[in-house]
């Protein structure tokens, strides 16, 4: 999948990282908003935009590709 030079190409923002850490654990986009203090629309930008980066094709093979390339 991703090698070590991949994964520092691949850089998610600090809020990114924090989105993506609570949908891996398994919270909604509401509960995530919550936690965050961010609307719920927000936390989807996020999720969408790390699915981009990372080039997935759903939510669980976003969060695959994150933790093959080690980002959380």
């Amino acid at each position: 999948m991703y090698n070590t030079q991949a994964s520092r190409l691949l850089a998610l923002t600090a809020r990114e990282t924090d989105v993506i850490r609570h949908v891996a654990d398994g919270f909604s986009a509401k509960e995530t908003a919550l936690r965050l203090k961010i609307a719920p629309s927000t936390v989807e930008r996020h999720v969408e935009n790390v699915r981009l980066k990372t080039r997935s094709r759903n939510r669980p093979h976003m969060i695959a590709q994150v933790l093959t390339a080690q980002l959380i």
